[in-house]
């Protein structure tokens, strides 16, 4: 069970630690845009500052620094989680004398992926956090494809209506259908877990569905 609540709270955080980098990241080039802008007297900051060390100790300084640690906090996570995952594989096909592709981890970064070997039709589902795996061979993936939820709302078209003579009118509405929370879905020959589902992006599970094709019938 300890385990099990460990590989849970890996994933979650590193589910938060791909938008929280890419977030704070912009926001720290944004605030150091900002105060490069006030130094040389350009952008409202300045109105604000009236000597250099004022603006080194604003409100301003302290949100750069808080994004550049979010920043950087969240890509080291990243980076040690991609380098145990690399290791992982590395260490599988040395003692197997297997050929598994590292730079392609299906469901990465989260703690638990899959991964290829096209060569000896072989696949990996691999646990980092207790960094244990099982192989299987390429007949017990069964199927795949992108999964998606739509998502029905009503939203402004740009035009409008008259409601009365008086000549009031406004805006129309139209029903639209978004699509979110894109993810391939396996289809296996586990009875115990007969689907696995990892989200992803849209561009991303596509890119996905275009490689297992590529894998299994190429």
């Amino acid at each position: 069970m300890a385990s099990v609540w460990k590989t849970a709270g890996m994933g979650a955080a590193a589910a938060l630690a791909v938008p929280a980098a890419g977030l704070s990241g912009l926001a720290a080039a944004g605030f150091t845009l900002i105060l490069v802008l006030a130094m040389v007297g350009v952008g409202p900051a300045r109105l604000s500052q009236t000597s250099l060390w004022g603006l080194l100790t604003s409100e301003l300084m302290l949100y750069l620094l808080i994004s550049l640690a979010i920043f950087t906090l969240s890509f080291r996570f990243l980076a040690r989680l991609q380098a145990r995952c690399q290791a992982l594989v590395a260490r599988i096909n040395a003692q197997q004398g297997l050929s598994f592709d590292a730079g392609h981890l299906l469901g990465y970064p989260a703690p638990a992926f899959l991964v290829f070997d096209s060569r000896n039709r072989k696949l990996a589902a691999c646990d980092v956090v207790n960094d244990a795996y099982k192989l299987h061979d390429f007949s017990w993936l069964l199927g795949w494809q992108m999964t998606w939820r739509e998502v029905e709302s009503m939203e402004m078209n740009g035009g409008s209506h008259q409601v009365n003579r008086t000549g009031m009118s406004v805006p129309t509405f139209e029903r639209t259908v978004r699509a979110k929370d894109f993810a391939i879905e396996l289809q296996t020959a586990d009875p115990q877990r007969p689907v696995l589902s990892f989200p992803m992006s849209r561009r991303a599970a596509e890119t996905w569905c275009a490689r297992l094709n590529a894998l299994f019938n190429g």
